[in-house]
């Protein structure tokens, strides 16, 4: 069964990253927190790669993003005037990037179902999660090892058993967190 794209309301969400040079030139400081959220929007920062690169992340209200697409571009004046009047280390940080990659978010209700015969669904594919608690990479693998508990020493005539069971395990849990992670989305962006 394919899932209808929800192509209201979503949610453009930024994104850049930064070599060595970003500390010196963003004039960051460590230790530095900056105000995350605010009115309809907010700016998630890092350092990965053993704090040799600076990520950032950003989320903004709007309804007439619809693109689903990993690889559209918006150029960094456009992404800094969605931050006017922040704190001027978000507002430097956007600044010094080269570019800005800029994707939709779509929230999707949970199914009621995820098995149907001998085949499942996990992850993404029946319960994605919006960013706003991290969960999506966790509930994959805690459906992973729900599934592999469920299908551990199970014949082929019982696998449609074990495929339900897998399902009244995880499916109010994984509900549940997806629920909870769309709900952060109006609590990270509520007015000042």
């Amino acid at each position: 069964q394919s899932r209808d794209v929800d192509s209201g309301h979503g949610l453009p969400v930024g994104h850049g990253q930064l070599g060595e040079r970003f500390e010196h030139r963003a004039g960051l400081q460590r230790g530095l927190r900056v105000p995350g959220g605010g009115p309809g929007r907010h700016f998630v920062h890092y350092f990965v790669r053993n704090k040799q690169m600076f990520n950032f992340v950003t989320a903004v209200e709007q309804d007439s993003w619809t693109g689903e697409s990993w690889t559209d571009k918006v150029d960094v004046a456009t992404a800094l005037a969605e931050f006017d009047g922040w704190h001027p280390q978000v507002r430097a940080i956007i600044s010094a990037v080269d570019e800005v990659y800029i994707w939709a978010l779509f929230d999707r209700p949970p199914l009621e179902h995820w098995s149907v015969g001998h085949t499942t669904l996990l992850g993404d594919a029946c319960h994605p999660m919006l960013p706003f608690m991290a969960q999506g990479a966790a509930q994959a693998i805690e459906d992973g090892a729900t599934l592999t508990a469920c299908l551990a020493r199970t014949s082929r005539a019982d696998i449609p058993l074990a495929l339900h069971h897998y399902e009244q395990l995880r499916l109010p849990r994984a509900s549940r967190v997806q629920a909870g992670s769309a709900a952060n989305k109006t609590r990270f962006h509520l007015p000042d």
